[in-house]
């Protein structure tokens, strides 16, 4: 799913975006920072607002970000009570969280923000419950391939495990899960991992 941008600010300056980086100490390769140079703050959807330069600052400050969540970074929220947190490190991982929940493992977790959006706007719908993740069982898969499966599904299972359910065609590989959660892992790895519908 491709996102539908509602409402979008021209890109940022180079300069406005190093700037807000050095503030914020972050990468200059983090998500937020690739996201302003082509937008300086955009509504996705109308629902899930990605944060300007202008505004980031402030916002994680307003929420104690640094203190209740060092290791990520407040970069917009869905209009309805939810927080969008990023690692502060260069990998793309987005956290939805309520703004009063001072737990990150209470977070839907999810590697693109076409899953995040895809999430909330189907979160007042209803999703299946009970859709497993299979494996295709055609191809053979990398050891980089199934590190990033396991990560990405957040398996506890060993990497000898995973490579031997991965070879195995429609073996279950992860059990009654929503589908957008997972949409940003399997559409990566769609020759390895589908969904059982």
């Amino acid at each position: 799913m491709v996102p539908r941008y509602s409402g979008v600010n021209p890109p940022a300056s180079a300069e406005m975006i190093n700037e807000t980086i050095r503030l914020l100490e972050v990468d200059e390769d983090v998500w937020i920072a690739r996201f302003w140079a082509l937008y300086n703050g955009a509504l996705l959807d109308d629902q899930l607002l990605i944060y300007s330069t202008e505004e980031i600052v402030e916002r994680n400050k307003t929420y104690d970000i640094d203190k209740d969540f060092p290791g990520q970074l407040l970069v917009g929220d869905d209009s309805g009570g939810r927080l969008v947190l990023i690692d502060r490190s260069v990998e793309d991982k987005f956290y939805l969280i309520g703004s009063g929940d001072p737990f990150l493992d209470d977070a839907e977790i999810f590697f693109s923000v076409e899953a995040l959006v895809a999430y909330v706007l189907e979160d007042g719908n209803e999703l299946p419950d009970s859709v497993s993740i299979l494996a295709i069982g055609k191809a053979k898969a990398t050891l980089q391939e199934i590190l990033e499966i396991k990560k990405g599904l957040g398996l506890n299972d060993s990497v000898k495990d995973l490579k031997e359910k991965l070879k195995k065609e429609n073996e279950v590989v992860l059990k009654e899960v929503k589908a957008a959660k997972y949409e940003g892992v399997l559409a990566r790895y769609r020759h390895l991992i589908r969904f059982d519908n």
